[in-house]
């Protein structure tokens, strides 16, 4: 499996899910995120979700008996791959009063929380050779401060952070 490929897997499970408020999921950073873009009209709340991978490791056990590689002995195991996941979410709200932007942001990180829990945590990907599991052993998430914008838009930021573990014969 690749980058790109554990990119595309978070990028449908979540976009798949079609969250309110939740507009685009995009699996690098765009060079602007369009607020405007599926929105409809009197959307007050939208937000763009970008998948960022930041960093991986991987690490090997041999499992078999005591013979030759060539007879299936010492040379046999695992290979695990954990691909430290930030779902980074910037959410552009347009209420008239920030507590309610706020509960539309909580609301926005709540469900796409619930969309990462769902689907037995293989990003509902059925072959365990592509994602073994994600989002286990947890989740964790960092908050940016809410800041109002010129336009009087109240913006908000968070990085949703997880692992999608691949896991490799070898």
């Amino acid at each position: 499996m690749s980058r790109r490929v554990v990119r595309e897997a978070v990028a449908n499970w979540i976009s798949s899910a079609q969250i309110t408020t939740l507009n685009q999921v995009f699996t690098s950073f765009p060079k602007r995120i369009n607020f405007q873009v599926n929105a409809f009209p009197g959307q007050n709340s939208r937000a763009a979700a970008v998948v960022f991978i930041e960093n991986e490791s991987e690490s090997r056990i041999a499992i078999g008996g005591v013979g030759p590689m060539a007879q299936g002995g010492y040379g046999k195991g695992w290979k695990r791959v954990d691909y430290a996941i930030a779902l980074q979410v910037f959410h552009h709200s347009l209420q008239r009063n920030a507590q309610d932007a706020m509960d539309d942001f909580d609301c926005l990180i709540d469900n796409i929380k619930d969309r990462l829990r769902a689907g037995q945590h293989t990003l509902g990907v059925e072959n365990p050779n592509l994602i073994w599991q994600a989002a286990e052993p947890g989740i964790d998430v960092q908050y940016g401060e809410p800041l109002t914008n010129d336009s009087g838009a109240t913006e908000t930021w968070a990085a949703i952070r997880f692992v999608v573990t691949e896991m490799i014969e070898s």
